[in-house]
């Protein structure tokens, strides 16, 4: 009999730790009942913070992965740590939830997902912005062929990350960080490519830091892509995280029958003169409190109760993950990079 009640474990006790405390205890049927930190006063903070009854604190992985009724793992730590912690997690048959990027290099990524799929268990990567209102829209438009197949995509973050964030301190150090995509643009890649409904076929990219270096990253936080997808559409993805200007998350689809700009549609489908506007929600915020994870855990829980796979599980995000890596190895090249 499929389970219907689940426990939840929550690895880290940062801000985004934070989030998913809250979203997963307001899911029916899911409780939090184990915290992991380095510090297992760290962990206990966390639960009374969010004033958790019944949840126990750990300081060591495995003896958090041994709770009684712990069912699914959510892996919130720096990104280095994910590897590691999904795979162990994998091995003592938990689902996993993993915050992105899921892995830093090819190695550790292809090590995750024999993991996974030998133990059998359903994961999710955290590209909680497919279920943004303005990103679902988009994605009914193109299969309802309301602007044609589309053959030029683009899409952009631009979320200046500085001292003000609390993940700045290590996110500014490349062996921790990544670079600019791997730590916060990977949001519009996937959404772009999701979208398109094609993998990319080869990328070239470029990759720069202001004179001053203000914020004092170790790798360029700004970076631009040019993407020829697999059925001959082409793109690009850019992304600041230095940049001082509110948060922007521009999209623009466009095919041989009308484009989408956002929450706006243009198709020769109607009579119109302008964009037709939609009143939902569109990515706005950098802030976690504000991303759509409701959505994205909600069916994350539904496709454990149904037995079916999420559309943004381990496996099905692994292309994002190798197109980044293309798009590194093409900044440190100078040459436009085949997609493995």
């Amino acid at each position: 009999m499929t389970k219907t009640n689940y426990g939840v474990g929550i690895i880290g006790t940062g801000w985004v730790a934070g989030a998913h405390i809250d979203n997963f205890s307001a899911i029916e049927g899911c409780e939090i009942v184990a915290i992991s930190s380095r510090s297992k006063d760290k962990a206990a903070a966390k639960i009374k913070a969010h004033s958790l009854t019944n949840a126990t604190p750990y300081a060591d992985l495995q003896a958090f992965l041994n709770h009684p009724g712990l069912d699914i793992v959510v892996i919130c730590t720096p990104h280095p740590n994910h590897p590691d912690e999904a795979i162990a997690a994998a091995e003592s048959g938990k689902h996993i939830v993993i915050e992105k990027p899921v892995a830093l290099n090819r190695t550790d990524l292809h090590r995750m997902h024999q993991a996974v799929e030998s133990a059998g268990v359903t994961t999710s990567v955290c590209f909680e912005v497919r279920w943004i209102g303005s990103i679902r829209n988009a994605k009914k438009f193109i299969e309802r062929d309301l602007i044609g197949q589309p053959f030029f995509g683009s899409c952009s973050y631009f979320h200046g990350i500085g001292p003000w964030y609390g993940q700045w301190a290590w996110n500014i150090q490349e062996e921790i960080g990544g670079d600019a995509l791997l730590t916060a643009g990977c949001h519009a890649l996937d959404a772009l490519i999701w979208l398109m409904g094609s993998q990319v076929k080869e990328v070239a990219s470029f990759g720069s830091t202001s004179a001053k270096n203000p914020l004092k990253y170790e790798y360029d936080p700004n970076i631009a892509s040019i993407l020829r997808f697999e059925n001959g559409a082409i793109g690009n993805v850019s992304t600041s995280i230095e940049c001082r200007q509110p948060y922007e998350f521009p999209l623009l689809i466009q095919g041989p029958k009308g484009s989408i700009k956002n929450n706006q549609l243009s198709s020769l489908e109607y009579e119109m003169d302008d964009w037709i506007t939609f009143p939902t929600s569109v990515p706005d915020s950098g802030d976690v409190a504000d991303h759509s994870y409701p959505g994205q855990l909600q069916h994350f829980v539904d496709c454990l109760r149904d037995g079916t796979r999420p559309i943004n599980d381990l496996k099905a995000t692994l292309h994002v993950h190798e197109v980044m890596f293309a798009m590194a190895e093409s900044r440190e090249t100078g040459n436009v990079v085949q997609v493995v």
